[in-house]
């Protein structure tokens, strides 16, 4: 035990036990013969021995001249502490003021101080007393006090609409205790919101086994209620309402003691800004409505948090909120909003043939990606808002998501809906079935007007499809980086390329004629209206009005926010935005709470500010919220000081409901509100690369100094193969680069498996992967780089994910010969088919080496079956059981923060990434452009991932890879079930 700086050696048994008693009840008189009785079990010597230890005691904890804390008083003894001298008095104090927000209908604040509270317990209380008498009578009383607090911050999460990131949690939890009821209603209504309604009641059936088996009860009132509201999907289960009941409200007199019997000193954990002041409101989501002849915008109506998706007709606008997961119906002339949900989640909109078609999405069982996939459609009464029918779209094969906007196309006589696998449905408006089924395009938008019925491809095709025949009639590629957005209109079709800041316009003929023009970085969604093309900008809150006939930008109009969704009707624009550009409070350092957590601190003023931004719901949850607590968890062990400077940190999500996973449109927002900030000098994140990529530019032109702690994509710091030649300079355009990563770049992977396939005695290899830019070609080239400077020959060839079968393709790799394949791609993308092929036609000891990209492993042994036994995969950074000393303590002294979870590797990489920063902001001035500085020149040895430096790209040296090894019935690894673990190769 320690009191500051001073370490107390508290003796035997019986004097911890004393100072535990004491603790339980401190500030109060507790009884001679009561201290007697429960330390020596009924079964006391004389009070002599009691008083001994008191003595002893009393010396320890007052040190000459020091405080008065164990005084006598009639009949017994009192420890006198301040709130901040003991970690239950903090704990019951956060405790209070969540049961407080949460009433105030705040979740956000209360999962904060929730979490706060909950980290407070680093390991088992009395955990060295278990053999003493003291131990049976206040432990059962400590863990009914945690899970009180447990519960709470699930029921705060629920609101949030984190449900689908609380399902592996609250299993464990109620496995651990089967009987507590008010976990098991929290887990099946987690359950239901993540549209399980089957595995709900089945939550439910098991428990009423466990009661009827064991303890001869029926499940009580309370269970059985929520039982039949799910059955009869009662709108009431919807997320956005609170489950009052499961939040305890009994409190009790126990304390907490962390370890045997917690700390005198410690950090105070506040969850205001030192003033009491309050959050910042800013604005949700809404539409503007742009005078399509003046630009100047008319109205701006709220809507929802997260408008996603925007359609006309049937005389309103129809929007798809991408949070709540539900649509809103905005009246054309009275502006009236009405929301309604369609008992799925709801991926796109589109309006025509008298109905509204809605997007049905749901989760993929057996998908390799987390989030939602549009599986369906529901035809909606646009007067009742009702659902007249439902549509089922085809699914050849495993899935990618498709749950994005521009999936649904309406003209008369035809819906158009993207299936799951890409292919293109036809669908009867009459009779709401499919009747045709269109592929060879991997589809990522669909259009149709006058000009046809188009289709733009994930690889940049864009292709005409034969109404009359229905097939693809006419395709071509186009040559940007990466595309999303399509619109027909104007004798043309326009297609965005974000990346390369570029409209480009089609002119349907024989030969497809195509230019185009420049709108900067960020351009999004497109739409043609009123004789005009209008293209949303996110990245800079803008809408951009272009002149078709000119083929230039008449005017970009400054809309706020971020702009993600947009139509046209005759005489308006009718934009969605997330959002608001600059916080009105943003200069005062507390970031808004539908976006930001509270700002936690050591209590009192801070200097500068530190920011997480994660995607904090949906299936990456578990892992990113922990990733957010382990970067709270290093500021507290730091004090919430860097050097002389006193530090406010905040973490920030930026990912929707609809598919739990980022959202550019946020990641740009998020970037907005963070350079606004006056006080935010340091921004910990990304995930995601697409959100880094969209945040980037802005943070990098306000020297905000950003570490990522798994952003992988190689042209975050380097030039990438096949990526816009000036990608680099739009992403650091002052030219200074203020991001560094913590984890490696996925090139390493390719090199890392062309290591392992020399040191295999590999001669001849063969390459194959499956043309994607970003990832597969990127890796495959890596590899082959790397093994033809290793002196190996080298083939290569690729193949398409739609192919029907790799037959030929796998002839083709045979005859090369090879002594070991390396397969560049995607499971999911047709993968596992390819190794299937490859393993049905090569020699059994030809080795076959696979990226990340073919995790997870069961999910790769259920696709492939036997053909994975011996693959080689590799996985970037380290895994639990390869990292090394300092980070096997933290993750010792964090996983006392995580009763009942193992710790992911991610967290230590957030806790890395926080390290750095730390260090970076110690060794500045306080300025933002110092911080960046003294970032890129870090410095650290022996830290969590060991020695940590930089190159002047912001890669971080000799990156580890860590290289597994299909094994059918392994279990050696705890998080990798199926493989050894092979090598790690820097």
């Amino acid at each position: 035990m320690r009191d500051g700086d001073r370490e107390l050696r508290l003796g035997g048994p019986k004097q911890r036990g004393l100072l535990a008693l004491l603790l339980l009840r401190a500030n109060e008189v507790v009884s001679a013969d009561r201290l007697l009785d429960e330390l020596w079990d009924g079964a006391p010597p004389d009070e002599q021995a009691l008083h001994a230890h008191v003595s002893r005691l009393r010396k320890v904890l007052e040190p000459e001249g020091g405080r008065e804390v164990l005084v006598t008083r009639p009949p017994g003894y009192e420890l006198r502490l301040e709130p901040d001298q003991l970690d239950l008095l903090r704990f019951e104090a956060l405790l209070e003021r969540a049961r407080t927000e949460l009433d105030g209908d705040r979740p956000s604040a209360a999962a904060e101080m929730l979490r706060e509270a909950l980290s407070l317990w680093r390991g088992r209380p009395l955990a060295d007393l278990e053999d003493e008498p003291l131990y049976r009578l206040a432990a059962d009383r400590l863990d009914g006090v945690w899970l009180d607090a447990l519960e709470l911050r699930v029921e705060a999460d629920l609101q949030l609409g984190r449900h689908a990131g609380l399902v592996k949690e609250l299993r464990a939890l109620v496995r651990r205790h089967p009987f507590r009821e008010g976990l098991r209603a929290q887990l099946m209504l987690a359950l239901y919101r993540c549209d399980r309604q089957a595995d709900a009641l089945e939550a439910y059936a098991e428990g009423h086994r466990h009661m009827t088996d064991e303890l001869g009860l029926d499940p009580g009132p309370r269970l059985r209620r929520l039982q039949e509201q799910i059955l009869t999907q009662d709108p009431a289960l919807d997320h956005k309402r609170p489950l009052r009941h499961s939040s305890p409200r009994r409190r009790s007199g126990a304390l907490l003691l962390v370890a045997a019997v917690g700390a005198f000193a410690g950090v105070v954990i506040s969850g205001g800004g030192g003033d009491g002041a309050s959050p910042t409101n800013a604005s949700a989501g809404n539409v503007a409505i742009i005078d399509a002849a003046t630009g100047r915008t008319r109205e701006r109506v709220a809507v929802g948090d997260s408008p996603s998706t925007i359609a006309l007709g049937e005389g309103a606008a129809w929007i798809v909120d991408a949070d709540a997961q539900t649509v809103s119906r905005l009246d054309e002339r009275s502006n009236a909003v009405s929301t309604f949900a369609i008992g799925a989640t709801p991926t796109d909109v589109a309006v025509g043939s008298g109905s509204v078609w809605i997007g049905s999405g749901s989760p993929s069982k057996g998908a390799q990606f987390t989030g939602a996939l549009t599986t369906g459609l529901v035809r909606v009464d646009p007067g009742t808002q009702t659902i007249r029918a439902r549509v089922t779209l085809p699914r050849a094969r495993r899935g990618v998501s498709n749950a994005r906007e521009g999936a649904i196309a309406v003209e008369p006589g035809a819906v158009w809906a993207i299936a799951p696998d890409g292919a293109l449905a036809r669908i009867d408006p009459r009779t709401a079935r499919v009747v045709a089924v269109i592929r060879g395009v991997q589809a990522r938008a669909v259009a149709a007007g006058p000009e046809g019925v188009w289709l733009l491809g994930e690889d940049g095709t864009i292709a005409r499809v034969d109404r009359e025949r229905n097939l693809i009639a006419q395709r071509r590629r186009i040559p940007a980086s990466a595309v999303t957005a399509l619109a027909t209109g104007g004798g043309a079709v326009w297609v965005t390329a974000p990346g390369d800041g570029a409209l480009w316009r089609i002119d349907p003929g024989e030969r497809l004629l195509m230019r185009t023009i420049d709108l900067g970085p960020g351009a999004a969604d497109v739409a043609y209206g009123n004789g005009s093309v209008w293209v949303a900008n996110p990245l800079r809150g803008t809408v951009t009005r272009v002149d078709p006939g000119r083929n230039a930008v008449a005017r970009t109009l400054t809309v706020g926010g971020a702009p993600r969704s947009l139509t046209v009707d005759g005489s308006a624009a009718w934009v969605a935005t997330t959002g608001s550009a600059t916080p009105s409070s943003a200069s005062a350092g507390t970031l808004p709470e539908n976006v930001c957590g509270p700002l936690l601190s050591a209590g009192g003023e801070t200097d500068l500010q530190v920011v997480a931004d994660l995607p904090l719901q949906g299936g990456l949850a578990f892992s990113t919220q922990q990733m957010e607590q382990a970067i709270a968890f290093t500021l507290r062990r730091r004090g919430f000081r860097a050097g002389r400077f006193r530090l406010g940190y905040q973490a920030c999500d930026h990912s929707v409901a609809r598919t739990g996973l980022f959202d550019e449109a946020k990641c740009t927002g998020n970037a907005r509100r963070f350079v606004a900030a006056e006080p935010v000098v340091g921004v910990i994140g990304f995930v995601n690369s697409p959100c880094a990529m969209a945040a980037l530019p802005q943070l990098d032109r306000a020297g905000l100094a950003t570490v990522s702690p798994l952003a992988s994509y190689v042209g975050l710091t380097r030039p990438a193969p096949g990526a816009p030649p000036d990608e680099l300079d739009r992403l650091h355009p002052s030219g200074t680069r203020t991001f560094a990563r913590v984890f490696p770049a996925d090139d390493h992977q390719g090199r890392a498996l062309a290591r392992v396939a020399v040191d295999l005695g590999a001669r001849t290899v063969a390459v194959i992967d499956d043309g994607d830019p970003p990832y597969g070609a990127l890796l495959a080239g890596a590899f082959a780089a790397e093994a033809r400077a290793a002196g190996l020959d080298v083939t290569r060839a690729r193949f398409d994910p739609q192919a029907r079968d790799y037959r030929a393709l796998a002839g083709r790799v045979a005859r090369a010969a090879p002594d070991a394949v390396f397969v560049g791609g995607f499971l999911n993308a047709s993968g596992a088919r390819v190794v299937r092929a490859l393993r049905a036609r090569l020699n059994p000891n030809v080795a076959l080496l696979l990226p990340d990209g073919f995790t997870p492993l069961p999910l790769l042994r259920e696709q492939a079956g036997s053909a994975a036994e011996g693959a080689y995969v590799a996985i970037n950074g380290l895994i639990v059981e390869t990292l090394g000393p300092s980070a096997d303590d933290f993750v010792g002294r964090f996983q006392a923060t995580q009763p009942g979870l193992p710790v992911d590797p991610s967290a230590v990489y957030a806790a890395q990434a926080a390290e750095v920063m730390i260090d970076a902001i110690t060794r500045s001035d306080g300025t933002r452009e110092s911080v960046a500085r003294a970032l890129l020149d870090t410095r650290l040895r022996g830290s969590l991932l060991g020695d940590v430096r930089f190159d002047a790209n912001g890669d971080v040296r000799s990156p580890p890879v860590t290289v597994l090894r299909m094994r059918a019935g392994a279990r050696d690894l705890e998080d990798w079930p199926g493989a050894t673990l092979d090598r790690v190769v820097r």
